[in-house]
């Protein structure tokens, strides 16, 4: 049978990968609390206001979360550090693929 789109949640991975900020503010968080102002810090290019536009969005998805005691700190969820590695691996094949293709 011919494939005429991807399904939902490939779809839902691919947006994240697409839109960079979705990514670089994923690749800079881990499952320790990382407060707001550090990630501003860490994230270059991204106005403040659009930061909070894609923290939310990242919040609704499930891949990150806010302390109960602290709106302004985020961490990776279970499924955002499997995207997480996701990302790191993503990082280790092209590296990979930039040295071997960069070697001939």
């Amino acid at each position: 049978m011919a494939l005429t789109q991807l399904n939902l949640g490939s779809e839902l991975g691919l947006e994240i990968l697409h839109q960079r900020w979705y990514a670089l503010v994923l690749y800079q968080l881990d499952p320790a609390p990382t407060d707001f102002m550090d990630l501003r810090v860490t994230v270059r290019g991204i106005s403040t206001f659009n930061l909070l536009l894609r923290l939310k969005r990242l919040k609704e998805w499930g891949l990150i979360e806010t302390l109960p005691e602290d709106d302004y700190s985020y961490r990776l969820t279970k499924a955002g550090e499997m995207f997480h590695q996701i990302l790191r691996e993503l990082e280790d094949w092209g590296n990979d693929t930039l040295e071997n293709n960069l070697a001939i």
